[in-house]
């Protein structure tokens, strides 16, 4: 009898042995088994931040060498001829760092090689980047693409008069228009051209308001105005050099200059914010701004009071959106187009319009959405061929924008 429950507290022992035996090896497991899925957890993660640096680096590698092409382009662009020369300057070296610096080990970096995928758009190359990023301890990759072009800023139509709105042109004091003498056909000079129908786009001049041919303007309070001189249309005589009320005129002003749906004015809008030549005001203009790019955005008033802005040779084209053109000043004098510009996207109740009441100059073109309102003062538009003609030139750098091509954008190969 003793040695039966002698051998049921051995029996018992064992089993309890047993049994804390395996538990101990299935909490071993399991510490085990939550040590190497920490561990992976872990790699992951830095897996995960290595890619996250090299991506970023692609990315920012990317910007770089759209920049990098931007300012070859600018400065190099010369027509078909010129392409290789501006393709091998934009490669990016790889191990080059976000600030444009060839690395040495241990800082994350980029290379960007660019090559012509054989297309045309509008006449130009499309061209394809492809940036690779390496993170900091180089075990991180990450690829990026993207297709871009240059587009022409006139993609559309350069004017063909002097001033052309979409609503009726006022006109008063000593205010000149010289006229495109070829407007409508050899010897047959237009220089106002509005949509109608009437009265729309009627046209009024008073004062001493007038039009004329070139040879018969000497500058502000010219012959053209003044009453020894021969004009084309004056106060109480408007000639067949005014066109009104055309059924011919365009519906959509913005996509006859840029060749851009008005609905779509955000593509033109980024050409000019891309270059940094979104502004407050034309203040900081002069006679050079249209050299690198011809293209401003204005957003507040835009006073070319006693200012020189653009040149024959580097035009500009002004779009002010949904404010003032202002000279109330002198003199001012502004090469290229000024186009008053009514946002369709605006909140504000207010139209693009003309403030002048000094005597400046614009040589080139006047373009309004909008009625061109009461132009007064000693004001001139000279319409000048040669002038509008380097705003459209093909071999100009500083004629086209940055233009990416929809979808072309992935980070896979």
């Amino acid at each position: 009898m003793r040695d039966l429950i002698k051998n049921g507290a051995h029996q018992k022992g064992m089993a309890t042995l047993i049994i804390t035996t395996s538990v101990l090896i299935i909490i071993t497991l399991m510490v085990i088994f939550a040590t190497k899925v920490g561990i992976f957890d872990l790699r992951m993660a830095a897996n995960e931040v290595r890619y996250k640096e090299a991506f970023a680096t692609a990315e920012g590698g990317l910007d770089f060498a759209v920049q990098k092409f931007e300012d070859q382009f600018r400065n190099n662009f010369s027509g078909i001829g010129s392409w290789a020369t501006i393709i091998s300057n934009s490669q990016v070296t790889n191990g080059t760092k976000l600030d444009g610096t060839v690395n040495g080990a241990g800082i994350a970096s980029f290379g960007v090689t660019v090559i012509d995928i054989g297309v045309l758009i509008g006449g130009v190359s499309v061209l394809h980047f492809q940036s690779t990023g390496l993170s900091t301890d180089g075990t991180g990759t990450a690829v990026m693409h993207r297709e871009i072009t240059m587009k022409k800023i006139v993609g559309g139509s350069a004017p063909e008069v002097s001033v052309m709105a979409a609503g009726s042109v006022g006109t008063g004091g000593d205010f000149n228009i010289v006229a495109n003498p070829n407007s409508a056909g050899n010897g047959i000079p237009i220089s106002i051209w509005t949509g109608g129908p009437s009265p729309n786009g009627n046209v009024t001049m008073q004062g001493s308001s007038a039009t004329c041919q070139l040879q018969d303007f000497t500058g502000n309070n010219s012959t053209c105005s003044n009453p020894s001189g021969e004009k084309l249309s004056s106060a109480g005589n408007i000639g067949l050099d005014v066109l009104a009320n055309d059924t011919n005129f365009p519906n959509d002003v913005f996509q006859y200059l840029f060749g851009v749906a008005r609905a779509d004015w955000q593509t033109i809008y980024a050409m000019a914010n891309s270059n940094g030549q979104v502004i407050n005001d034309c203040g900081s203009l002069n006679s050079t701004s249209g050299k690198k790019f011809r293209l401003w955005w204005v957003v507040g008033n835009c006073d070319i009071s006693n200012q020189i802005i653009g040149s024959h040779e580097d035009p500009v084209i002004l779009v002010i959106d949904d404010q003032q053109l202002v000279d109330k000043g002198a003199n001012g004098v502004l090469y290229g187009i000024p186009y008053l510009f009514n946002n369709p996207d605006s909140d504000s109740e207010s139209f693009p319009s003309t403030d002048f009441g000094g005597s400046p100059s614009i040589y080139g073109s006047l373009i309004s959405d909008v009625n061109a309102g009461a132009l007064q003062g000693s004001y001139s538009v000279i319409y000048d061929p040669t002038l509008l003609d380097n705003l459209t030139m093909d071999n100009n750098g500083a004629n086209y924008g940055i233009a990416y091509i929809p979808g072309s954008w992935r980070d896979f190969n």
